[in-house]
């Protein structure tokens, strides 16, 4: 393990990031965690900086990215972005942007929330455009990069998905069938990918991609 000191977070409102601030915060080997955020999250803490930025104009924030690592947790739904277009901003562009200011900053790893299946040749958009980052990330060889393939989400969120929601019910009910190769597909707690984030981008170098079911797995043992 290397020893991280400072910790940036983007998307840290949303679920997973939420997860991930309150358990960086908690993390007695860091000094020093910095959020990108739209809205102020109204939390007080002595080692947090909290930077309330417009990721339409990320280009002027690139002085302000200084830290051990950078862990990004932005992402929506094409319905919720309104457009294909809107969504591959959001879940894209915003994530490779930041990625690359990082890099040019120094920023040796980098951490990224991607999708069950996501694949650059995939005919589902939400799954291409997840798997095109993963390839535009990886070329940019970062001494340690992090991508965490969940599938869906458990957690409390803001704002009420209803597609999610219902998958959510079937998984839950169908969870115990869904073993061997098929287990990647159960839900998975937002608590669980956001400790394998943290947990992960300590390690020395390299790149790892962690499916679901590794995700639930190595939260699950080092949480009996």
């Amino acid at each position: 393990m290397s020893q991280i000191k400072s910790l940036l977070i983007a998307g840290a409102s949303g679920l997973t990031g939420r997860a991930l601030l309150d358990m960086a915060l908690n993390d007695a080997t860091l000094e020093r965690v910095c959020v990108l955020v739209r809205q102020p999250l109204g939390i007080q803490h002595p080692k947090l900086t909290e930077l309330v930025i417009d990721f339409n104009e990320l280009e002027h924030y690139r002085s302000v990215l200084k830290a051990d690592a950078l862990l990004c947790c932005l992402g929506t739904t094409i319905k919720q972005a309104g457009s294909e277009a809107r969504f591959k901003t959001v879940d894209y562009f915003y994530p490779l942007q930041l990625a690359m200011m990082a890099k040019m900053n120094g920023i040796r790893r980098f951490g990224v929330i991607s999708s069950l299946g996501a694949d650059a040749h995939s005919r589902h958009f939400y799954l291409r455009t997840k798997g095109q980052l993963e390839k535009a990330l990886t070329a940019l060889a970062f001494d340690r990069l992090v991508i965490a393939r969940p599938s869906l989400l458990i957690g409390q969120r803001a704002e009420v998905r209803l597609g999610e929601r219902l998958g959510l019910i079937v998984g839950r009910l169908a969870g115990g069938l869904l073993r061997g190769k098929w287990a990647r597909y159960r839900p998975i707690s937002a608590q669980a990918v956001a400790w394998n984030l943290l947990d992960a981008i300590k390690s020395d170098s390299g790149q790892q991609t962690l499916e679901s079911d590794v995700l639930a797995a190595h939260f699950a043992a080092a949480h009996p």
